[in-house]
């Protein structure tokens, strides 16, 4: 059995008010929402609400809490503004998520993995 080993990441730049980051996302066609871990969000400046309730999700790794933000973001020039799930449990882990929602509408995506190569084309190039 062959296993190729490539993982499917994209840089994105994030950004929060003055705060911005340059970081790579996993580009996940199964994940509705893009995922930052609690680390990142702190360092864009988020921070909880006295009375802001956290929601639950079951992952492969367990139960996480987790708030959800909207973050901008910008994918190879265009911006856009799309929801996040900012975890706010501890996973150990740092991978981020690039989900379905907002993204996935924005752009045509296409995964070249014999290449190791994502094509991410604005949509609105493609409108006549």
């Amino acid at each position: 059995m062959a296993r190729h080993d490539w993982q499917p990441n994209y840089s994105v730049i994030l950004k929060h008010g003055d705060i911005e980051s340059r970081t790579t996302m996993l580009v996940d066609y199964g994940a509705e929402l893009s995922l930052i871990s609690l680390k990142v969000g702190q360092d864009l400046g988020y921070t909880l609400a006295d009375s802001e309730s956290t929601l639950l999700a079951e992952t492969i790794g367990g139960r996480v809490e987790y708030v959800l933000r909207n973050v901008e973001m910008t994918i190879d020039e265009h911006n856009l503004i799309t929801p996040v799930a900012w975890l706010q449990t501890n996973t150990g882990g740092e991978q981020l998520l690039l989900g379905r929602e907002v993204v996935f509408d924005k752009f045509n995506i296409e995964f070249r993995q014999a290449e190791e190569q994502i094509i991410f084309t604005w949509r609105e190039s493609l409108k006549s």
